[in-house]
């Protein structure tokens, strides 16, 4: 071999050697350009998470102050429903009470009509006599 056909070769290979090297400068960049995007969607996607995170956080936190209000309404309701109850049975034992008052004028009642029927039939015998 020549020095001709050596050094013709040895520019073949170079030349071969540069498009390869550009291939890969070309891939690479495209691989970064990937890994960037990436990034980019990790990012967002923690960002994403982050929300969610702080979103379900707020829900725990109205979901616990709902709760301590039911538990508030219910305290307050059973509170309310024994003072309605014993409310309840203290007009029961007061209308008792009056009924049986009520009875007992009403049997006096009786007695005084029929005893001033008596009287009056007692009065009327008398004067006819008279």
């Amino acid at each position: 071999m020549d020095n001709e056909k050596f050094q013709e070769l040895v520019l073949q290979q170079l030349q071969v050697l540069t498009e390869v090297q550009k291939e890969l400068t070309k891939r690479q960049r495209e691989l970064t350009e990937g890994q960037q995007q990436l990034n980019e969607k990790f990012a967002s996607l923690t960002k994403g998470q982050n929300l969610l995170t702080e979103g379900q956080r707020i829900l725990e936190d109205k979901l616990t102050k709902l709760e301590n209000a039911v538990t508030r309404i219910e305290n307050d309701h059973g509170r309310k429903l024994g003072a309605l109850l014993d409310g309840y049975h203290h007009n029961a034992e007061i209308l008792a009470d009056h009924t049986a008052r009520l009875d007992r004028i009403e049997s006096k009642v009786t007695t005084h009509d029929m005893q001033i029927s008596i009287l009056d039939k007692t009065k009327s015998n008398k004067r006819k006599t008279k």
